[in-house]
Formats: structure tokens, sequence, C-alpha cells
């Protein structure tokens, strides 16, 4: 599995970010994030546009200090 693709994953599952919030912060539709959190849609075949603004989301939010 590619990186981005585990990336792309455990944004869209693992963190507690929305799907709207996701969209929000990408420009990506709400209802396209749906498609793939439903697994109506496979993220291998994400555009590359939508892949590339998820894994940038990704590497922020990765990034971004903590409280603790």
């Amino acid at each position: 599995m590619s990186d981005i693709k585990k990336n792309i994953e455990d944004l869209l599952f693992e963190s507690e970010l929305t799907n709207y919030q996701i969209s929000k912060r990408t420009g990506i539709a709400q209802t396209t994030l749906s498609r793939f959190t439903r697994k109506e849609s496979d993220i291998e075949n994400m555009s590359l546009k939508n892949a590339l603004k998820l894994n940038e989301l990704w590497e922020k939010i990765r990034q971004a200090p903590t409280d603790e």
C-alpha cells in the first residue's frame, strides 16, 4: 500500500475530523468524501488532485503541535 493511500485512510477513518471539516479545509465536496468513507468508491480510484489535497491536510495535521 502506498504511503499516500495510507495517509488518506488515516485521515478519513482514524482522525477526529468530520467529512465537513475535511471538506472545508480541502475544498473537496462532502458528498465525494462520503463516497470514500462509506466505501462506495475506492480510494485507489480517487483523482490525483483530491488525493494530493487530502495528503497535504494529513501532513499538516501530523506536524501540528499537541497540547501535551
